[in-house]
């Protein structure tokens, strides 16, 4: 009687567990370049370690393969964003010509095509952030401490998703595309704050380390 008392605990113990959402892992920190040139904060940082072996080894099959890779600025005292840069990528292998179609799209509609011969030089494109254009720095106070917060996702799995990011970035506002400014920029706020592990294939989050935004 006693065993069967104790077993039910450990099985009513067990499955309480399993019904517990899984805690995000924290993300990690990484070494940052932050550069500020006419008027904007540009940031390089590579990510290519979103991508795993088998995941290159998949680019071979014809299949497009996409990554949104999500970029928010935040104060140290504040809880919510002040700004947030995307860029969505699609890569396309070409069976016949045996190349590599990278397609881009960033803010203000810019859609940018590359052909590249090798999976790595795709991943590269697809993943790697040089120079990438964050805020204004009109919305940066000085002397405040700020960090970045990044998202890469590999193969988005909602349509949804992408298809508001598409309409984000072709159609930006003048203060979404660099800052805050409208609803559609808010809904993804919850991204950073409170990330899923179920929107993709693959996801990887990093923060940057704090720096003080120096006079003007």
């Amino acid at each position: 009687m006693l065993y069967r008392a104790s077993l039910a605990v450990i099985t009513m113990a067990l499955a309480a567990t399993q019904a517990m959402p899984a805690r995000a892992q924290e993300p990690e920190e990484r070494k940052t370049g932050i550069t500020r040139l006419d008027g904007r904060l540009l940031v390089s940082l590579g990510l290519q370690d979103l991508f795993k072996a088998q995941d290159a080894q998949r680019l071979l099959s014809g299949f497009t393969s996409r990554v949104l890779v999500r970029v928010a600025v935040f104060r140290r005292d504040k809880p919510e964003p002040v700004a947030q840069a995307m860029r969505h990528t699609e890569i396309v292998y070409d069976l016949w010509d045996e190349k590599f179609r990278v397609r881009r799209f960033e803010a203000g509609g810019k859609v940018e095509m590359r052909e590249v011969s090798s999976a790595g030089e795709a991943i590269d494109l697809a993943t790697a952030l040089a120079a990438f254009p964050v805020v204004d720095l009109d919305r940066l106070e000085p002397g405040v401490a700020y960090r970045l917060s990044v998202r890469a996702d590999l193969n988005p799995i909602s349509q949804e998703l992408l298809a508001d990011v598409r309409r984000w970035l072709a159609r930006p506002s003048p203060r979404s595309r660099m800052g805050s400014g409208d609803s559609f920029f808010g809904s993804f706020v919850s991204i950073f704050v409170n990330p899923r592990i179920d929107e993709s294939e693959r996801q990887l989050r990093l923060v940057s380390p704090f720096w003080v935004e120096p006079p003007r």
